[in-house]
């Protein structure tokens, strides 16, 4: 999730971008295509670990990372952003039995 948050900020007006193409609400991008098939291998070999909560799907923590980025995206927020990926991976977490 830093290396999404990284790629989504480390251009001047990625965030901006990035919000354009959430907001126009356009069919999805190729990128958009290739970082969900990734989180939804990846949350499948979690959830099947027993790491995290089955019921995550990649558009909603796609819809996460991409909020991060948006809210705190620039450079000086970088330890804001590492408190609100922290914060969406302790809710991510499989419940403790």
């Amino acid at each position: 999730m830093g290396r999404f948050l990284d790629y989504a900020t480390v251009q001047p007006g990625m965030a901006e971008a990035l919000r354009a193409v959430v907001d126009s609400g356009v069919g999805p991008c190729v990128s958009r295509e290739l970082m969900t098939t990734a989180l939804t291998s990846l949350l499948d070999t979690a959830a099947a670990e027993g790491t995290i909560r089955s019921d995550i799907g990649a558009p909603d923590l796609f819809a996460a990372l991409t909020g991060v980025a948006l809210a705190a995206g620039k450079p000086g927020q970088r330890e804001q952003a590492e408190r609100l990926l922290d914060l969406i991976l302790g809710g991510c977490a499989a419940a403790q039995q």
